[in-house]
């Protein structure tokens, strides 16, 4: 079965062969579709591996707490998946900030990347801790005796 992916011009963007083993019964419209939903497992699955949460490095050393994290980390993931399909009129700004937070470079015809939203919202989790414990002059103050220490100004 060849399935094609058209734009809204229907021009074919991409083209593939998909090869199964199910009985001719099932039409290769529900193939396709069988595809794309497994195509989606496997970039969650990607996320939690390589691109932003570093799935085979964690140390957890009993089935709950894999379970405890691995729901959090999920709630995150479907956190960012909102983001990105946000549709209201200051969701581009918001990603744009997470992209900046993020430090991750994107491509030029690119406007963000799941993992750079992931990797922003953990940084802008981080900064939101951290305005709880000191207020904006004390944070000033670290920039400048973390200036000295280097030997720069920041």
């Amino acid at each position: 079965m060849v399935e094609r992916l058209v734009d809204e011009d229907n021009n074919i963007v991409a083209q593939w062969m998909l090869l199964s083993n199910v009985p001719k019964e099932v039409t290769a419209t529900t193939i396709g579709t069988w595809y794309y939903h497994r195509w989606k497992i496997e970039s969650y699955f990607k996320l939690l591996k390589s691109s932003g949460f570093n799935l085979e490095s964690w140390q957890q050393e009993t089935p709950m707490a894999l379970f405890r994290r691995l729901l959090v980390v999920s709630y995150a993931t479907l956190f960012v998946w909102k983001i990105e399909r946000s549709e209201e009129k200051n969701a581009p700004a918001v990603r744009k900030f997470l992209v900046q937070l993020s430090g991750r470079l994107i491509e030029k015809n690119k406007e963000f990347t799941t993992p750079a939203l992931l990797s922003g919202l953990w940084v802008f989790m981080k900064m939101m801790n951290v305005l709880k414990i000191y207020d904006v002059e004390a944070l000033f103050a670290f920039k400048e005796q973390i200036g000295d220490m280097m030997g720069m100004e920041l």
